[in-house]
């Protein structure tokens, strides 16, 4: 990949997940709303993450991934080394915090409290919101797009790697347990697939690659508005699908047109990039460690939600948090996948013994 290009989706990966935090952080009960702003692009970020992956999945079985069992571990790696310390952190802050602060939790509708065993196992399996039950755990919300994104490396895997002509009702009967609402966005995540494919492969004048790119940052900048233009009442299970295809054709544009435009440039300087990729490394956690931190902040500093003191404890504490905790979840993924390419090589192992 081009390291210019490789650099820029670095960059917006992790300027995604940013937006999500600060949209959260943005609560009254939080900061007093400060950058309150962001919170309209929450949704917005969240698909522009599902094009992005299967870009990322396209890439990599394209130029590493070449059989089914490192994209298994790999995707497996990649899930649990966050999730299940994201589980870990949210049950501790949530067990302190409605007893330390319950009127940040009882009888809020960010906190879901009730059948604590099932919905940190259905998480911990990301079946949280399949057929939209909507298990995500505790104060956790961000957990909901997990089981899309698990999902969609499921199927993704069964058709690309499986050579039986079964594969495809395998592929169906997933799509029906998922349920309707995430079987209506799997569309988007193969955009992502598909535009990994069609960089390599089209070739526009620069004044086209500068139209696409400009067109589709509007399209993202604009998207509150883009919405309320194209929404018609419809839903699926109460999740929004027109809305999300036309952020989804925004960043399709925007990804074509940087494409085109960093594909021959020059390199980045050697620090700068290892700087960028090292920021960008902690996008996950960011993604899902920040809301139970956003709690714990709130109610461990000051009673006043609007003074800086809490707005600086909350933004900073959390990137402070989830920077430091980083390095640990990288040690659990690098474990994880060595546990797992070890398990899936004993069973070749034994079959090439007995032949």
């Amino acid at each position: 990949m081009p390291p210019k290009f490789s650099a820029y989706l670095d960059i917006v990966r992790f300027s995604a997940a940013l937006v999500v935090f600060l949209g959260h952080a943005a609560g009254k009960s939080w900061t007093g709303s400060f950058l309150w702003q962001l919170g309209v692009y929450g949704d917005t970020c969240v698909v522009i993450f599902f094009v992005l992956s299967g870009f990322v999945i396209g890439y990599v079985c394209d130029t590493k991934e070449l059989a089914w069992q490192p994209y298994a571990v790999n995707r497996f790696a990649r899930l649990w080394s966050v999730v299940l310390p994201a589980l870990a952190l949210t049950f501790v802050i949530d067990y302190a915090g409605v007893r330390i602060a319950p009127e940040l939790y009882l009888g809020q509708p960010w906190y879901a409290g009730d059948m604590p065993v099932l919905r940190y196992l259905a998480s911990a399996l990301m079946l949280q919101e399949f057929w939209h039950i909507d298990l995500v755990p505790g104060i956790n919300g961000p957990f909901w797009s997990l089981s899309f994104e698990a999902l969609y490396y499921l199927v993704f895997g069964i058709a690309f790697f499986a050579k039986s002509k079964w594969k495809w009702v395998a592929v169906i009967i997933a799509l029906v347990i998922a349920g309707p609402m995430i079987s209506a966005l799997l569309p988007i995540w193969l955009l992502g697939f598909f535009s990994y494919h069609l960089t390599r492969r089209l070739h526009l004048a620069p004044a086209l690659n500068w139209i696409a790119f400009t067109l589709g940052l509007l399209m993202l900048v604009f998207s509150p508005a883009l919405r309320n233009a194209v929404h018609t009442g419809f839903t699926i299970l109460g999740g929004l699908v027109i809305e999300r295809y036309v952020d989804a054709a925004g960043f399709f544009l925007n990804l074509v047109g940087a494409y085109g435009l960093l594909a021959s440039a020059r390199p980045l300087p050697a620090k700068v990039g290892r700087l960028i990729a090292h920021i960008a490394g902690t996008t996950f956690a960011l993604y899902l460690f920040h809301r139970p931190l956003i709690q714990m902040f709130s109610y461990l500093g000051p009673a006043d939600a609007a003074s800086w003191q809490r707005r600086v404890l909350v933004v900073g504490g959390t990137l402070l948090v989830v920077y430091a905790a980083t390095p640990a979840t990288e040690s659990l993924r690098r474990w994880l996948r060595a546990q797992g390419t070890r398990m899936l090589a004993k069973p070749r192992r034994a079959s090439v013994v007995q032949t």
